[in-house]
């Protein structure tokens, strides 16, 4: 199948190489044999209850409307509104583009072959799959999941991974997927030399084989599964708790402050969306999309400043914006610049959450010939692919929070007056190369494959949600953006008493009980002197001052979180480890 444009529109060889053809030997298929190995492992908790009406049948019967709505729209779209789109589609692969709308075929089919009742179906090839509740006030405790690969990562992660452990509070599971042989690891251990890798491969199998530590190696190849990005929501890796957190092996990994108390309460009263700090956006070039983003993007703030609908309505939620590929020659460009608190699409894995309910959705047999797909693409855009997947099983776009939170200085207050919500100019804000992260591709191209991987996904699903609402909406922190997506967040690194679902009164905070609000108004200074049995501050740092003075020394300077010097100290020098029962 050969992709070309004409005259806007996109027209399809059916003649030439098909999809199906391209992505023969790709394993991923769901075969009888670890369906029923799976099945036997994702039994219902005893604890757990189940809303049958969010069970797949009825969500992946709204899907397929969602999806025979989008077409009508874009048949019903005006000749003059059609082909307005100026820039090209640029095909950036020789890998063809998923058919337009092909998730409402492949759910039709799966929905035809399985007609039997839940009941039956759920003791057959693949069990049943089941929205997550819209709050979870209940769940108090999180899953992290790590993928990776290389022992080289290993320097990257133990350290911070080490401070977790020690001090989040709630964290009571640690998965390492790996997704190389057992070997690489032991091979690591074995080796003759000392290096980082050995010393770090020798720590991870310890915690491994330790019973009383919190990780566990999921090894992706002795479970039947190939090096996958998609493996770290693989059902078998069966996490205990809801809550399951991401990040990947190479960072960043952000505070306690933002993932534990600004990310995991969010969380709690969206379980049902997936949730994280790292998001993307696509650029709207048809004047009809842009139009349509607008007015959806708004009402999803209003619903959430209002909560109108309490998170249950879906009649009250904006519909999603139609992407009309063949119809219109409607396309979108990928903004891998900046990472808006609003109008995001897809959320980057690093920092995210996700109800573990989820994972049984994104390995589900009706979803194969898009697994397929990322598998193929050049880039493997699973974070694209779980964003969007996500998006239509829910009905709903995705929630943020601050990737960075300020833990509030004794000698100093960043709270502005209430009554400043003013204009902000793009000027105002540091260029992206300097206020963001940018990711620097090594491989040629990168970018252009990265757009037609989520021209290619979206174009599957046939529509796109209305975009992510910040942190900051309806505070006085949400400021109305000249150029780019039309609002963002100042300060970009709040205070937690400056994030609404956190304080009393605040926008969300009624829907879960609020933490204490000690929290909130701890300064650096008390987390600092905040030791714990992994942390020695007393003792001497290189033989000079202490490791509280160096710890302070790299917040202050390096603008790194309490967690983050911590563990740099310790990774610097081992004499300022307190006790650690898991080394």
């Amino acid at each position: 199948m050969i992709l070309t444009v004409s005259m806007g529109l996109y027209q399809v060889n059916q003649h030439s190489l098909s999809l199906q053809s391209r992505l023969q030997g790709f394993e991923g298929q769901w075969t009888k044999e670890n369906a029923n190995s799976t099945q036997q492992q994702l039994q219902l908790r005893h604890n757990e209850s189940v809303d049958l009406s969010n069970d797949e049948r009825t969500v992946f019967e709204s899907i397929v409307k969602r999806v025979r709505w989008t077409e009508i729209q874009c048949n019903s779209t005006p000749r003059e509104e059609r082909n307005s789109v100026t820039k090209a589609f640029q095909p950036a692969t020789d890998l063809p583009m998923l058919p337009e709308g092909g998730v409402a075929t492949a759910l039709e089919q799966w929905l035809d072959e399985n007609a039997s009742p839940i009941t039956a179906h759920q003791s057959e090839e693949y069990p049943t799959c089941y929205l997550p509740p819209t709050t979870s006030c209940h769940v108090t405790k999180y899953t992290l999941v790590i993928m990776s690969h290389t022992t080289e990562r290993l320097e990257v992660f133990m350290d911070p991974l080490a401070s977790m452990v020690d001090s989040w509070p709630g964290l009571t599971e640690v998965i390492i997927v790996w997704n190389s042989p057992r070997e690489t690891l032991t091979n690591a251990v074995n080796n003759s030399n000392e290096s980082k890798d050995k010393r770090y491969a020798t720590m991870l199998l310890q915690w491994h084989e330790d019973n009383s530590h919190p990780l566990r190696i999921f090894f992706s190849l002795e479970n039947g599964l190939t090096n996958n990005l998609l493996n770290r929501y693989h059902p078998k890796l069966e996490p205990k708790n809801e809550a399951v957190m991401y990040f990947d092996d190479d960072g960043p990994f952000w505070s306690k402050e933002t993932m534990v108390y600004a990310g995991f309460e969010l969380w709690k009263r969206n379980s049902n969306v997936q949730v994280g700090g790292f998001p993307r956006n696509v650029r709207f070039l048809s004047d009809r999309m842009k139009r349509l983003e607008k007015v959806n993007l708004q009402r999803s703030i209003d619903i959430i400043t209002t909560d109108a609908s309490g998170g249950n309505d879906n009649e009250a939620y904006p519909t999603f914006t139609p992407i009309c590929r063949n119809v219109t020659g409607d396309h979108v460009e990928y903004n891998y610049f900046t990472f808006p608190d609003f109008a995001g699409h897809v959320l980057l894995p690093s920092g995210t959450f996700l109800h573990r309910n989820y994972l049984c959705f994104i390995w589900h047999p009706a979803f194969e010939e898009l697994r397929q797909w990322v598998v193929a693409h050049k880039t493997m855009p699973d974070d694209m692919t779980v964003s969007t997947l996500i998006s239509h099983l829910s009905g709903r776009a995705p929630r943020t929070f601050p990737k960075e939170v300020e833990v509030r200085s004794s000698s100093k207050s960043r709270m502005p007056p209430p009554n400043d919500f003013v204009r902000v100019e793009e000027t105002d804000s540091p260029p992206a190369d300097q206020s963001h992260r940018r990711l620097l591709w090594k491989q040629k191209g990168w970018g252009i494959m990265r757009e037609e991987a989520i021209n290619s996904i979206l174009g599957y699903f046939g529509s796109v949600h209305p975009g992510t609402v910040g942190w900051c909406a309806g505070t006085p922190y949400m400021k109305s953006n000249n150029r780019g997506v039309p609002f963002v967040c100042h300060p970009e690194k709040p205070t937690l008493d400056l994030i609404p679902w956190l304080v009393e009164g605040g926008i969300g905070s009624t829907k879960c009980p609020l933490i204490p609000q000690s929290v909130l108004t701890a300064t650096e200074e008390d987390v600092i002197r905040g030791e714990d049995d992994s942390f020695c501050g007393e003792c001497k740092y290189k033989n000079a001052f202490s490791c509280q003075a160096r710890m302070k020394y790299l917040i202050d300077n390096y603008n790194n979180s309490p967690a983050e010097a911590k563990a740099a100290v310790i990774s610097e020098d081992a004499n300022c480890m307190g006790i650690n029962t898991y080394t």
